[in-house]
């Protein structure tokens, strides 16, 4: 792991005053000393499992690997006919299948379930490296995320952020690292950097983020805005698109410029940069019932959801698709059947993109297509995840695809916590499909965006529902 952005922080938390630096249309405020004339703590890191001892011990999958190694084959078919003989020698009943069968079998091999390994092989193909290698980035994932959100509901007022990467693990905290924190990382198979005393926590950076955002819509030259915060630099970015926009780095700077007195006070302290834009919106995509079925508007359907504290159920997907009275939802040609559904609730705002609709005369399902004709069952649902983690979608147009997240706690014009991922593997008619990892439910797809000038898919936390008082309906 890298200690490069806690070099660049510790320049910037020294600072006097507001340095402005205005090049090629960013404006780049710094963050005013906490107290003149007293020095801060200095950031320091901690660097566990450096040593290189660590790993996952997977006696199944390493088997099974030594196996197709001696017969000549690839790692994926010698996977594939594992999980179909471990298949076909168990019974499913009522209990473990509660909606019937779906096919994604219940087969886990060490501690990878038969889902998680086939959006991995996804995740190969897409990136163009070997199934091995992609278990080992990714196998480890539900520990990262278990022990994150552990830290940021433990220490909320000190957690400063959490990263995966591909090779290790990254925390940090305002202050100094709590002894539990340390030990929990720790226990990660892999080599983690520990930051403390950054001076700021995640709160700060999400507090500083919905200030700035703000500030920026309520301009009379601003048309839209984008905004979000990278937990690792520090910092937040603003893209707005003006209603004028002027040609030319030296006029944009300007602008950028004129930005600085709105912007200043809601800094809070953290460094904000503004970036003019030519456009800071996104683009909408847009018997049983399942998620990531067809919806006639032109969207995709997410998950099913159940009524927190009744038995009512209703079909999640994205508040875009939601605008309309009534409409046809539709299973793929493997299952067959639609029926029509009416829409119920229709969001667009402080909890993202978000809608649902009636089940229509099917039964509701807890289960979800993870790809064409292929359904699978949804056993948890995550909250928002930890930059770096690994997620899929599957939608009408573009399919399954497999990126991972860049940014979270995104405000996207009106709408608040999206969920901006690095890959732009998203057409139109995927609004409102199911993004997931496994039988983890993590969102639902909203459209493309060109934050920070690349394209990139965003989603709604499916989270979010629990505000209407529903949830992701789980096994």
């Amino acid at each position: 792991m890298s200690s490069d952005s806690a070099k660049r922080n510790s320049g910037r938390r020294i600072s006097v005053s507001f340095a402005i630096a205005a090049l090629a249309g960013a404006l780049v405020l710094a963050p005013q000393e906490a107290a003149a004339g007293i020095d801060p703590v200095p950031e320091s890191s901690v660097f566990l499992n450096a040593d290189g001892a660590v790993g996952v011990q997977r006696p199944v999958l390493d088997g099974i690997r030594k196996a197709a190694e001696d017969r000549g084959m690839p790692l994926e078919g010698a996977l594939n006919a594992y999980i179909e003989q471990a298949k076909s020698n168990s019974e499913s009943s009522p209990a473990s299948q509660p909606d019937g069968p779906a096919d994604t079998p219940d087969v886990v091999i060490d501690d990878l379930t038969a889902g998680e390994l086939e959006d991995i092989r996804t995740m190969a193909k897409g990136e163009g490296i070997p199934l091995a290698k992609a278990i080992e980035q990714v196998g480890w994932q539900d520990r990262f995320t278990e022990v994150a959100a552990k830290l940021e509901a433990s220490y909320p007022d000190q957690f400063s952020g959490a990263v995966k990467s591909e090779n290790g693990a990254w925390f940090a905290f305002k202050g100094a690292a709590p002894v539990e924190a340390l030990a929990l990382a720790g226990g990660l198979p892999v080599p983690v950097e520990v930051v403390s005393n950054r001076g700021f926590s995640e709160a700060d950076l999400a507090e500083a983020q919905e200030q700035a955002h703000a500030q920026a819509l309520s301009r009379s030259d601003v048309s839209n805005a984008i905004t979000a915060y990278d937990v690792q630099a520090g910092e937040v970015v603003v893209d707005v698109e003006l209603h004028n926009a002027p040609a030319g780095k030296a006029a944009r700077a300007a602008v950028a410029q004129e930005l600085t007195p709105s912007l200043q006070g809601s800094a809070r302290g953290i460094p904000v940069r503004v970036q003019v834009s030519d456009d800071a919106s996104y683009d909408k995509q847009d018997g049983y019932t399942r998620g990531g079925g067809a919806l006639s508007i032109g969207c995709t359907a997410g998950f099913n959801l159940k009524y927190i504290t009744s038995a009512t159920k209703r079909i999640g997907t994205a508040g875009h698709c939601t605008t309309v009275s009534a409409q046809t939802y539709s299973n793929h040609a493997a299952q067959g059947g639609s029926t029509t559904v009416k829409t119920v609730w229709s969001h667009q705002g402080a909890s993202g993109d978000l809608g649902y609709v009636t089940t229509g005369a099917m039964a509701s399902s807890r289960t979800f297509y993870q790809d064409y004709n292929n359904a699978r069952y949804a056993d948890d649902r995550a909250a928002m995840p930890a930059v770096g983690t690994s997620v899929c979608k599957f939608g009408r147009t573009s399919g399954k695809t497999c990126s991972t997240v860049k940014y979270r706690n995104v405000s996207l014009g009106s709408l608040k916590h999206m969920v901006v991922v690095n890959g732009s593997a998203c057409q139109g008619g995927d609004s409102g499909g199911p993004w997931y990892f496994g039988g983890t439910a993590y969102g639902i797809h909203t459209g493309l965006t060109n934050y920070d000038g690349t394209n990139r898919c965003v989603f709604t936390p499916a989270y979010l529902f629990q505000n209407r008082s529903y949830d992701v309906w789980t096994r």
